[in-house]
This record gives structure tokens, C-alpha cells and sequence, in this order.
């Protein structure tokens, strides 16, 4: 039992950087079930905010330009996600959080990086 005790801080520690960025995103959610549900339903906003300046970025665009940044967009996908699916491949119950804060993060900076795009 004593080994148990001293064991569960030193996994809070590494836990520490996933939850603190939860906590902003998610601050009323305390289980795992709660923290992932959140994430999710964060993740799946953001995606359509993402998708929504995708649109707005490539209909002004023509020919070879168009062609090119659809392939961008593509790449940048299939990087998404396999580096979230590595993340959500972990050991234990933290592997589902850390995915779906990956695929929060990298969704909301994509997002955010073709709306500036779209203001031009």
C-alpha cells in the first residue's frame, strides 16, 4: 500500500501539463468520462469552425493554387491525426485525454491560421 501511495503523485506530476490546459478549456469537468465528453464536444466545434474557414479560404482560389492548398489541407489532416492517434495510443485512462487535447489544439490553431487566411 505504501508503494501505491507513493507511486500516484509521481503520475499526478506527468499528468500535470495535459490537465492544466483542460482546465481551461474544461473547468467543471472532473472525471475522466467528463473531462473526455468535453474535449469532444470542444474538438467537434472547433471542427466546424475549421471547416467553415476552409471554405472561405479556398473559394476565391483557382486552378493549380485551389489544387494545391485542397493538398495542404489533406496533409495537414492525415498529420492531425496521426500524431492525435499516438497520443490517444497511451497507456491507461490519460491516453483518451491527451488525444482529444491534441485534437483540440491542433484543430483550433489550424482554424484560427486559415481564418486569417480567409481575411485577405
Amino acid at each position: 500500500m505504501r508503494a501505491i501511495s507513493m507511486i500516484i503523485p509521481a503520475l499526478l506530476l506527468f499528468a500535470a501539463p495535459a490537465f492544466a490546459e483542460d482546465e481551461e478549456t474544461c473547468p467543471d469537468a472532473v472525471t475522466t468520462v467528463d473531462i473526455v465528453e468535453c474535449l469532444t464536444e470542444t474538438y467537434e466545434d472547433w471542427d466546424a469552425r475549421l471547416n467553415t474557414a476552409y471554405r472561405a479560404a479556398i473559394e476565391p482560389l483557382e486552378g493549380e493554387r485551389r489544387t494545391q492548398f485542397r493538398d495542404v489541407q489533406r496533409t495537414w489532416i492525415a498529420y492531425r491525426d496521426a500524431s492525435c492517434g499516438y497520443y490517444r495510443s497511451g497507456e491507461g485512462t490519460i491516453a483518451a485525454i491527451e488525444g482529444n487535447s491534441c485534437m483540440v489544439e491542433l484543430t483550433r490553431t489550424r482554424a484560427e491560421e486559415l481564418e486569417g487566411l480567409a481575411e485577405r
